[in-house]
Parts: C-alpha cells; structure tokens; sequence
C-alpha cells in the first residue's frame, strides 16, 4: 500500500496495533455496562424482559409440528443476544435484535397461512419482505387474515398492524443511519439509563404485538390441551380483549 502523502517510491506502514488490547478493553467497557445494567431496579426490569424468551419457547413447543416454528425457535434465541447487547451497552445491537425478532415471528405466521409460499420458502426460493408483512390486504395483520383465523379480533388488528409499523420504523433507525428521533443512543460503548429504559419499553410492545399476531393466527385451531400452556403469557398480554379471553374457555 503506497501513503498518498509521501513519494511513490516510499513504502507506508501501517501503525502497530496491539488486538488483544483493543478487544481487551472493549470487553472491560461491556462488563462495566452489565454491571450498571443489574443495579438497582434494572435487573427485575430485565427479568421482565427476559420473560418474552419463554413466553417464544412455550409458542415454539406448542407449535412444533409447523414447520414454519423453527422461525419461532431463531427468534427467542436472537431476543436472549438482543437483551444481552442492550445490557452490555451494544444498544444498537440490541435495537437491531428487536427488529429481527419482530421479523421472524410474523414471517412465521404469514408462511402458515401461506402453504405455497411456505414451501418456497422451505427450498430457499423465497425470502421475508416486510411490506409483505404489513401489507393491509394480504400481511397477518390484515383483515381478510383475522377474517380468516380468528373474526372476533378483527376491531384490533388495524391497531397492531399499525404498531407494528411504528416499532418497525423506529428501531429501523439503528440500521439504516437515520436521525435518531425515536432512537436515540450514546456516542461511546457505555451504559445508558435512558437508552437502556428505552429498550425495555420496546421490547415489552415487541412482546404485544407478536402474542397478538400468533393468536390470531393459531389460538382458535389449537385443542384446548395445547392452548393451555399459553394461557398465561397470553392472557396477561391481552387479557383485555374479551374473544381471546374466551378462547382458553372449556366451552369455547
């Protein structure tokens, strides 16, 4: 490599960099991050975060005999290195995560209510778009979607749909360099207070939006045995909506 500030005939060297010192101290900068992470009252908001993982798992185990639920499987993986970018200061990895896993769980339910589709993608001909997943006329949260699987909750799904979009957009800002106005992270790898609230609130609309999404699609076809296992982490989600409510009744 020739410096552009001496002569060709002179060679450059590169400065000597030590790696192991360099990754060195980027590790004692996320282990400081994860100590101020679980300070506190930090840690029980982790721990309510954390929650979402199993709440995939018991989804992912109920479902096992869909294909499509090795999505489910991925997604509570990545959400688990999510929450730990966001611990340890890597917060726009974190916020990455977040969109990755809002990703995976509704491709997952677009591929079930899609056979065609879904075999496609099974061969690798296909890939996630996410316009397809929030498309009004044909995405899972589209109304001739909850028409479909679960009518009941079609006053609802405009509303997810439209969150969906709005955390989509939002953590969209890590990844695509935007002006941070719904994002904003620190300029240096360190812990945030802000930023790190800021991600548990993400991720606790991430952990609405994706019950909803697989309860519309799956609740009303599942055997009351398999609902069972879901009947917490879904109730406490959305509780408030009176079909799903119904849903994990004996006589439903």
């Amino acid at each position: 490599m020739v410096n552009p500030d001496k002569s060709s005939d002179e060679s450059y060297t590169a400065p000597a960099l030590n790696t192991g010192i360099i990754v060195s101290r980027l590790h004692s900068q996320c282990t400081q991050a994860v100590e101020l992470s679980l300070q506190g009252n930090n840690e029980a908001k982790l721990g309510e975060s954390y929650i979402f993982a199993n709440d995939l798992d018991s989804w992912r185990s109920v479902l096992a005999d869909e294909p499509e639920s090795v999505l489910l499987e991925t997604a509570s993986s990545e959400y688990v290195l999510a929450l730990l970018n966001a611990c340890q200061g890597q917060y726009r990895n974190g916020f990455k995560g977040l969109r990755l896993v809002l990703e995976l769980c509704l491709q997952s339910t677009h591929l079930s209510a899609n056979l065609v589709l879904r075999a496609e993608w099974l061969r690798g001909e296909k890939d996630t778009v996410w316009a397809t997943l929030v498309d009004p006329e044909t995405g899972p949260l589209s109304a001739r979607t909850c028409g479909a699987f679960f009518p009941e909750l079609s006053e609802h799904v405009g509303n997810f749909r439209k969150l969906a979009l709005t955390l989509y957009r939002e953590v969209s800002e890590c990844i695509h360099g935007n002006v941070p106005f719904h994002i904003p992270l620190p300029s240096s790898l360190e812990f945030s207070a802000e930023t790190f609230d800021l991600w548990q609130s993400k991720a606790r609309l991430l952990r609405l939006i994706i019950h909803f999404a697989l309860a519309l699609r799956y609740l009303p076809t599942l055997p009351m045995t398999k609902r069972r296992p879901l009947e917490g982490p879904v109730i406490e989600q959305l509780g408030h909506i009176a079909a799903v409510r119904a849903a994990f009744e004996e006589s439903a």
